[in-house]
């Protein structure tokens, strides 16, 4: 059975995905099928897009959803509408599929991810990793009492996720919080978070801004990279835009598809 890939994206974010699918690529032995869910992504885009992931061996699909059901849910350039298709993936994907495992356009792989897909999820929704920057900041901010997950890496169990995932849950709780500075990972947190099976992560997403105190943590570069499948660039500026001088920019560099 393959992995089961879920990527959501607009035209903006396609030459970054492409570069994660070509990392993941030399570095996954399983075969993998890409699932791309979008809004307004052009025809002829789809169809390159298409054609280029069917040229490194995966499987290709493509949903068209709409955001409606968001209505006044906050967008920002850094999270436009797209971010919030992965609470909805299970909505969204056909019933036969049962997991997939979400990865953020600005992350890159440097080994396999079989161990992670055959997770055992314990039974809950998600499975998340918990960035220790800014953690008690974010649980004090959400009034949560426990740990403070990032979404750029989730596995999903879609069934468990038709459960529990309610339209009208997510609406109200967007209408009854002014300030989401970031989006669905603040809905995310606030009302599954008790149902996320935790992962490490310093294997599974890895936060690049917070290279330095992860070496003061006692990681070495050379077990960071044996070790570490998944590194994450989140935050500004990207590591494919001019201006980035962050850790780890010779990596993604070496990796990039400029197309």
């Amino acid at each position: 059975m393959p992995i089961e890939l879920l990527v959501t994206v607009n035209e903006t974010y396609i030459p970054p995905l492409k570069t994660l699918l070509k990392s993941i690529y030399q570095n996954e032995k399983q075969p993998v099928r890409v699932w791309l869910i979008h809004r307004n992504i052009a025809a002829k885009q789809l169809t390159a897009l298409s054609q280029w992931v069917t040229d490194l061996g995966m499987r290709f699909e493509v949903c068209q959803a709409t955001p409606a059901v968001f209505g006044d849910a906050p967008i920002t350039d850094q999270y436009p509408v797209e971010t919030y298709f992965r609470l909805l993936s299970g909505q969204i994907l056909p019933k036969t599929l049962h997991r997939v495992l979400y990865i953020d356009p600005d992350v890159l792989a440097q080994g396999p991810l079989d161990a992670l897909w055959q997770l055992d999820m314990n039974h809950q929704p998600f499975a998340a990793a918990a960035h220790q920057d800014r953690q008690q900041e974010n649980r004090q901010r959400m009034q949560i009492n426990h740990a403070y997950y990032n979404t750029g890496v989730l596995l999903i169990d879609l069934d468990r996720a038709r459960q529990v995932i309610n339209f009208k849950d997510v609406a109200a709780y967007i209408a009854t919080h002014d300030d989401l500075p970031l989006v669905d990972q603040d809905i995310l947190n606030g009302l599954y978070g008790e149902q996320v099976t935790p992962i490490d992560d310093k294997q599974w997403n890895f936060d690049v801004p917070s290279y330095d105190c992860y070496l003061e943590a006692g990681l070495t570069p050379d077990w960071i990279s044996a070790n570490t499948k998944l590194l994450h660039y989140q935050r500004q500026p990207k590591p494919w835009q001019t201006e980035y001088t962050g850790p780890l920019g010779n990596v993604y560099r070496y990796m990039q598809v400029n197309q």
